[in-house]
């Protein structure tokens, strides 16, 4: 029954126009010419040496660089991070566990070592006296594990050369066409079983559709097969790692040692050797032409799953595609590099032809003087793509959509897939909302951990450019949490187009299958549910949809604070001493935001109290117990009127309730909380811009600290005699003084220059 309800949260509003994407803005990062631009006008530009001296294998790389992440300091930061007391708590847990194991094993051992003792005979002896004599030779030292820090320790670089975009788009292809054809097999699936009733004709189409008939699809189509095959290439991968002095030949054995697969796979893998950026490279190359003499042996069986003419098309596009992989050193690295050919894999020299020569890696100029831990560069394509692809229902809705195209078991089915194209379209406009910048990011520590982005994916769900009238609210320093967001109208419009065509295709799905007469008892129980939902709770269940969705959010401006603390009153609930009630803090919640209309939430409380009483009374009828709809009190001050229900354990300070004035609205936990926070708001205070979060771990923990305290204080009146509190307690106590490091967490994003900027400290004692 849940789930007819879920499915019945059907739209009643006009369907909406399409949203046009919005201009694009030219002071975003854009490769103009193939010259790259500043992503940000730089705060304190430095010199290509002096960047080359900080960002380290960027400056080895190539102009054309596409992404780029490299992490500095591992090594230091591990043993910061061992420092935590965190860390202390989970390594004493591990060793208790690893002891208590132990043990046992030990125990069985010795079992073991009786048993075995018993069986032993005098020829054992000899061979023993043997094994002595051996003992008292000396024996060669053996050396120890490579150290995982020799390679990781000082900095990692992870890049990808020209044309990662374009080959990142293919690979998302792929992935979306097989979403495509795995929801139009379900399609066709369904069409079936509602015209046999057969689950295993069913299960017959799914295997058959999702395994090589899924292949075979995906190479006759247009946007996936042969034709995105022949584009395919492996784009320059470079994967460097830093060594220390006298480190190197280490370092570089190590990374070696991973080619000694490719040495195994015989005439497959050509040796290679080449020159790049003054520095020598040795590995293999995968020929695909052997590859596709290998195939030749199974083309038998090949050509039957999938057609004579697709195997010839696979193999006539892999005979052309090879894979190199070598390895060498290039001043303190060691490097790996990955591509398509000998060619395409190019490092520099010249610090004048790397990437740290352009402007697009000056983000990072202006944190030169700081411990950095990683930078990261990307360029917009690829953050596009992934944008794009977010989505997802689309290629699910088209194949559904196309599968059950036709006819079948299920009659006309024009009207869900007129619905499932809908689901499609919306998901279309919504994601021409967003779009992407190059991106930017430095990570350095400094009093805790600091990381500063910029560009990057803008989806299209903030309003960047609205001044925040409830920044001020999160000034608190009794705040546990406080969240502020300026949400974009449009956007939020649309995303409650798009869930909205979602639930109702799956509501008219689920009645379609229920008017099906197929003798099965989960059919029978589908058909009971749907009628059930249809005819007594779809028109209340849509009302109060309509309420919220409509009427309450017209009446609201498009910006939400979120506000939670620490210094509520402890409910007066039955079983809790008086003195906790007396002493005790308890969290508080509220969520707050400026008022358009007042009339209109007015008018969404009126039909919400409607809907309410309705589906009260139903239920009432259904189960043959009374649930009267409950009447509201509301209480008003200072222009603030507060709606609630009574209940024997609620006060002024532990009471949900909804709070409105003429300019201002709260739900919370307390009506104590509302108001302070809605007259905070009347009084005004500095402005701010974009998302605004924070977290107050200090807060956190002491007061864990001293709720633990105060009821332990208290435990012969909580907990019954033989209770496990106190073993738990020996659990919890040391687990919240190991969180004490932690201090709080700052994030902002707003735009600057046109792009998405972003800060986060997440400060450590």
């Amino acid at each position: 029954m849940a789930s007819a309800v879920v499915l019945g949260a059907v739209s009643c509003k006009e369907k909406p126009k399409a949203v046009e994407a919005p201009a694009e803005d030219n002071s975003v990062i854009e490769k103009v010419n193939g010259v790259k631009e500043a992503i940000t006008p730089p705060a304190a530009k430095i010199s290509n040496e002096e960047r080359a001296a900080k960002l380290g294998f960027a400056k080895y790389l190539p102009a054309d660089t596409e992404m780029v992440m490299s992490v500095y300091n591992a090594k230091e930061a591990t043993e910061q991070f061992k420092a935590l007391k965190l860390y202390g708590f989970f390594e004493n847990m591990q060793a208790n566990a690893m002891g208590g194991i132990e043990e046992e094993m030990l125990e069985e051992d010795m079992l073991e070592e009786e048993i075995i003792e018993e069986d032993v005979i005098e020829e054992d002896a000899e061979q023993a006296e043997d094994d002595l004599a051996v003992e008292d030779e000396p024996l060669e030292e053996m050396g120890e594990a490579p150290d995982a820090m020799t390679l990781l320790g000082q900095e990692v670089t992870f890049a990808m050369g020209n044309t990662s975009g374009e080959q990142f788009g293919h690979l998302l292809s792929v992935n979306q066409r097989m979403a495509y054809f795995q929801a139009k097999a379900f399609g066709k699936a369904a069409q079936v079983y509602a015209k046999s009733g057969d689950m295993e004709e069913f299960s017959a189409i799914m295997t058959e559709e999702m395994g090589e008939g899924l292949l075979k699809s995906m190479l006759e189509d247009s946007e996936s097969g042969i034709a995105l095959l022949e584009k395919a290439e492996m784009p320059p991968l470079y994967i460097a790692f830093r060594a220390k002095e006298g480190e190197l030949e280490q370092a570089a054995q190590l990374v070696n040692g991973s080619m000694g697969m490719l040495a195994m796979a015989g005439e497959m893998a050509a040796p290679v050797e080449f020159e790049t950026g003054g520095a020598k490279f040795a590995g293999y190359k995968l020929l695909g032409a052997k590859m596709v003499e290998l195939m030749e042996t199974s083309r038998e069986s090949m050509d039957e799953a999938i057609g004579a003419k697709s195997v010839d098309d696979i193999m006539g596009v892999l005979k052309k595609k090879n894979l190199v992989i070598a390895t060498g050193t290039i001043g303190e690295y060691v490097v790996m590099l990955i591509g398509d050919s000998e060619e395409s894999l190019k490092l520099v020299s010249d610090i004048k032809d790397s990437l740290v020569a352009t402007d697009a890696l000056n983000f990072s100029d202006a944190y030169a003087d700081k411990k950095l831990l990683s930078v990261i560069y990307g360029e917009k394509q690829i953050l596009g793509e992934l944008m794009q692809a977010t989505g997802g229902a689309a290629s699910y809705a088209l194949g559904m959509r196309d599968g059950m195209t036709g006819g079948g078991g299920l009659g006309e089915t024009r009207d869900i897939e007129g619905m499932l194209q809908i689901v499609a379209d919306t998901e279309k406009e919504l994601l021409a909302l967003g779009r992407a910048s190059d991106y930017g990011m430095v990570a350095y520590t400094e009093e805790g951990l600091k990381i500063e982005s910029f560009g990057g994916g803008d989806m299209g769900s903030v309003n960047w450019g609205a001044k925040t009238k409830l920044a001020h609210l999160g000034d608190s320093e009794n705040n546990m949490l406080f969240l502020n967001i300026p949400s974009n109208a449009a956007y939020d419009e649309k995303m409650g187009d798009y869930l909205e065509a979602i639930v109702e295709t799956m509501y008219a799905a689920t009645v379609k299958f229920a008017e099906l007469e197929i003798k099965a008892p989960e059919m029978e129980e589908m058909r009971q549910y749907t009628k059930m939902f249809d005819t007594q709770f779809r028109e209340d269940i849509v009302g109060l949809y309509s309420a919220i969705s409509g009427s309450m959010f017209d009446g609201l401006e498009n910006e939400t604070a979120i506000v939670m603390d620490l210094n509520g009153s402890m409910p007066a609930i039955p079983g809790i001493p008086q003195k906790l009630v007396d002493e005790a803090k308890a969290p508080r919640f509220t969520l707050i935001a400026p008022v358009k209309d007042r009339a209109k939430i007015k008018e969404s409380w009126e039909i919400m109290n409607k809907h309410s009483t309705s589906l009260f009374a139903k239920i009432s009828e259904m189960t043959g117990a009374k649930i009267p709809m409950q009447k509201p009190i509301s209480s008003e001050k200072d222009g603030m009127t507060t709606w609630f229900f009574s209940m024997p354990f609620f006060q002024d300070d532990f009471l949900p309730s909804a709070t409105v004035s003429d300019n201002w609205f709260a739900a919370s936990t307390s009506k104590t909380h509302a108001t302070a926070l809605m007259s905070k708001a009347v009084a005004g205070g500095q402005t701010g811009e974009g998302i605004k979060f924070y977290v107050n771990f200090s807060a956190i923990t002491s007061y864990a600290k001293d709720m633990l305290k105060m009821v332990d204080d208290n435990a012969a009146e909580i907990f019954p005699e033989g209770s496990d509190f106190k073993e738990d307690l020996s659990e919890m106590g040391p687990l919240i003084e190991a969180c004490s490091d932690f201090e709080s967490l700052n994030w902002t994003s707003r735009k600057e220059n046109g792009i998405v900027r972003s800060s986060m400290h997440f400060r450590v004692k």
